[in-house]
């Protein structure tokens, strides 16, 4: 059977491309295919169940790509604008939470519901437990071959995720969706994931602390973030950690060694932890180094600074200055060197994908294959926590399927 689009990928840039599409060229025929059993899967699990959708804070440190800029020409005040308008014509109420944006409902199931609704609306065909295995160019068409059928249609977008988060439909297998074509695909790695740690963490396991984050590598710093960490036996995480993670891999990737520095107490510059740590010397002489630390931070995380600095002294009276000086930078300067990172089983995104560069960005459209669109997860954009993936899922989505229905438009009125 011939399509005019196929869609393939049921998470939200597809689901959106498809709509679009519809919406677009009226009396297009629209396939949605989808390896998983029902549409949105891995969106129902997103923000803890709360579908954080976009985020209206943007910098150039939002989403990471070997084509740097590309993502900007995409998400701007426009393309926001679009897309809560989007959501509002879905029926989606919007709660801005400081520039947090989530369903007034706070569930992620409002978002899968309004969308899925609106594809039978509009009467989409669905095919769901069903994988796309390769796309084709053939004759200004475009063959799908899956693993129940082979298919033929006049345009395609692709939108199958990533490799991340297997448990809800992640698989590398996408990756050799397009071999078929000589579009180039960025080596993928799993992303917003925890790290893995040289030193000895199991005294730390457990331990949440609100802090600065830090990624060095050979003296630069790469890139900050503020929030909580979280410890455990041999790993660092959190969302903080799992922002920096992204180009933390890359630096394990090129052979380099990463160093992530916790500054803790970030409310405090260390002059005025060092006057709270003298006073504290000063005032209570015979308490132990334990209660002196514990005054800042955590206490497994007291006693881990001063096994760390191998302080020999019981009491604060018999702490030197030196001594002082290296507490104070141990809190401010908390050095872990990273040798591994987390996979893709437990990672939210992944890196890589279709390299951008055979993209434009008005239309998501490959460069040299007329209507065949790539949009969401499956271009080497990502994001970091906190509703850029799904902003930028849905965004693209939008582009790929108007683009498609106004290709399907123009030749149905040639």
């Amino acid at each position: 059977m011939i399509y005019d689009t196929i869609v393939i990928g049921g998470g939200p840039a597809g689901m959106t491309a498809a709509i679009k599409a519809k919406e677009t060229c009226e009396k297009a025929k629209i396939l949605i295919i989808d390896r998983n059993k029902k549409l949105g899967k891995k969106l129902y699990a997103t923000g803890n169940g709360r579908c954080n959708i976009a985020n209206s804070a943007l910098d150039l440190s939002s989403y990471h790509s070997c084509n740097e800029f590309f993502p900007y020409q995409i998400i701007n005040t426009e393309s926001y604008k679009k897309l809560k308008e989007f959501f509002m014509d879905l029926g989606v109420a919007i709660y801005d939470d400081g520039g947090y944006l989530y369903p007034q409902s706070m569930q992620a199931s409002t978002v899968v519901w309004a969308l899925s609704d609106r594809i039978k609306h509009l009467g989409i065909e669905i095919h769901t437990t069903e994988e796309a295995e390769s796309v084709e160019p053939t004759d200004e068409m475009y063959g799908i071959v899956t693993d129940c059928a082979e298919y033929t249609a006049r345009t395609v977008v692709a939108a199958p995720g990533s490799a991340a988060a297997p448990k809800l439909g992640g698989t590398e297998s996408v990756y050799r969706l397009l071999e078929n074509t000589d579009i180039r695909t960025i080596a993928p790695h799993p992303a917003l994931c925890r790290l893995k740690t040289r030193e000895d963490t199991s005294d730390l396991a457990g331990v949440r602390a609100r802090c600065r984050v830090s990624l060095l590598c050979d003296g630069d710093v790469y890139d900050s973030e503020s929030g909580e960490i979280q410890f455990a036996d041999g790993w660092l995480s959190g969302i903080a950690v799992f922002n920096l993670s992204m180009q933390c891999i890359d630096l394990l990737n090129d052979g380099r060694t990463p160093v992530v520095e916790v500054t803790l107490v970030p409310e405090m510059d260390e002059d005025d932890v060092l006057g709270y740590l003298r006073k504290f010397r000063d005032s209570n002489p015979d308490r132990r180094l334990e209660a002196m630390s514990n005054g800042l931070v955590n206490e497994k995380i007291a006693r881990f600074i001063i096994n760390r600095l191998e302080l020999k002294s019981v009491t604060a009276a018999r702490l030197t200055d030196e001594e002082l000086d290296r507490m104070v930078f141990e809190i401010k300067h908390m050095r872990f060197e990273i040798s591994g990172h987390g996979g893709y089983d437990e990672s939210q995104a992944a890196c890589g994908g279709i390299d951008t560069r055979q993209l434009r960005p008005d239309s998501m459209e490959a460069d040299g294959y007329k209507g065949l669109y790539v949009a969401g997860e499956y271009a080497d954009v990502t994001g970091k926590c906190g509703g850029y993936n799904i902003m930028w899922a849905v965004m693209t989505g939008m582009r790929a399927g108007e683009a498609a229905g106004k290709r399907l438009t123009h030749d149905k009125n040639k």
